[in-house]
């Protein structure tokens, strides 16, 4: 049994599938073994896998499409490993990031481990992934109040989760298709603790293409019914809140459609806050202005 299960699901990801391929079989931590799940491509990306002869690849063709969180609980069911590692076709990891995440997963109270994440796009530029602790340790510990209030700040492919704490929360159940990151951590996060490398473990690719960007206003949809089935673990206040901002993102979505418009104006006057949809530019500016001012955490760990 390897140490460390990484989870690929694929769906024509010949572009990038060669990079994010090669950054696992880099790590300076060798005990894994990479299961890649393809969602029935229609490129090249099986012959991009079957091209590679480390034993530790396993590939696996899907008898039919999915949703990602189907996909996601497929491969998952594939998994030897005591840890869940995720790894997208569109992504990189750092040499280093299981080595270092590996040496805190050594408690059995541990049940989720990450890293920061550095987002980056096709022009050079990059930032933080996580906007709520650009400037700041990440969270450890108890971190349910953190998820429910700030959202999914922990990227999918800086995480590792403890095998036995997914088959403890049920896996991903068939509603979940967009957003099984945030399922996933919210369930772990309930029963087990949160342990992070503060410095940077990954790279995230921004594209046009990518699935958030793609399902926006499905993702948030599933993530008003995820916070929803948390709300017991955190005080009334925070859940209202996120709720509330969740609603007003929903509306806005929706008033993108000629079709959907009248309705979105409507979930925006009963659901969600005017006020603060206003003053998401003022704070879209000013974290452009801390970023000139500011050292973000992640440049402080350069090189840690």
């Amino acid at each position: 049994m390897p140490a460390v299960s990484i989870i690929m699901n694929i769906r024509n990801g010949a572009a990038t599938l060669c990079e994010a391929i090669h950054s696992a079989l880099t790590q300076t931590f060798p005990d894994w073994e990479l299961i890649v799940w393809d969602d029935c491509s229609t490129d090249s990306s099986a012959d991009i896998v079957r091209s590679y002869t480390d034993p530790r690849i396993r590939y696996f063709l899907a008898p039919r499409k999915t949703s990602l969180g189907q996909a996601r609980q497929a491969a998952i069911n594939q998994a030897q490993g005591e840890w869940l590692a995720f790894l997208d076709q569109d992504d990189v990891w750092l040499p280093h990031k299981l080595e270092q995440q590996m040496v805190l997963a050594n408690s059995s109270a541990v049940g989720l481990v990450y890293g920061r994440t550095l987002a980056f796009d096709s022009k050079g530029c990059q930032r933080d992934y996580d906007t709520f602790h650009e400037f700041a340790p990440l969270p450890e510990g108890n971190i349910l109040a953190e998820l429910v209030g700030c959202g999914c700040f922990v990227a999918m492919v800086s995480a590792m989760l403890r095998r036995s704490a997914v088959l403890e929360a049920g896996g991903i159940p068939d509603h979940i298709h967009i957003a099984p990151d945030y399922f996933l951590y919210l369930a772990v996060c309930r029963s087990y603790e949160a342990r992070a490398v503060q410095s940077v473990v990954c790279r995230y690719r921004l594209h046009a293409g990518s699935m958030t960007q793609i399902y926006r206003r499905q993702s948030i949809q599933e993530s008003v019914r995820i916070i929803g089935g948390g709300r017991e673990l955190v005080t009334r206040e925070v859940y209202e809140r996120r709720r509330t901002r969740l609603s007003t993102a929903l509306a806005v979505e929706e008033m993108r459609d000629r079709e959907t418009f009248l309705d979105g104006v409507r979930r925006l006057l009963r659901e969600g806050s005017p006020l603060w949809l206003a003053g998401r530019p003022f704070a879209h500016l000013w974290r452009r202005l801390r970023r000139l001012v500011l050292r973000p955490y992640w440049r402080s760990t350069e090189g840690s």
